[in-house]
């Protein structure tokens, strides 16, 4: 087994017990956007604090052509992180509940 495999799994068995408890899909939905929102926002604001800081330190100044490149990639960035969270999900629901359960 690849490193790293088993993590898919491990959440599909937290979906699939999530919709066994009776969660609705849409909670669920929910529940896997706010984690890539949370992710993708502390991954954002680190990753543009040591952008602009760095470049502050090698420039001397960050000008607002910068900062508003730097808010659209990060805008550009939860985008896709969401939607990477979303393709999983989706796969996830169309698999019956038992069948998840029992690879468990």
């Amino acid at each position: 087994m690849a490193p790293g495999s088993a993590r898919p799994r491990e959440r599909a068995a937290e979906f699939a017990t999530l919709r066994a408890i009776g969660w609705p899909d849409s909670a669920l939905n929910r529940l896997l956007i706010y984690e890539a929102l949370g992710v993708g926002v502390l991954g954002c604001v680190f990753g543009v604090a040591a952008g602009l800081g760095s470049v502050a330190l090698l420039v001397g100044r960050v000008d607002g052509r910068l900062a508003m490149l730097a808010l659209a990639v990060t805008g550009a960035a939860l985008l896709l992180t969401v939607l990477a969270a979303l393709v999983p999900a989706i796969v996830i629901r169309r698999l019956p509940t038992a069948a998840l359960l029992a690879d468990q």
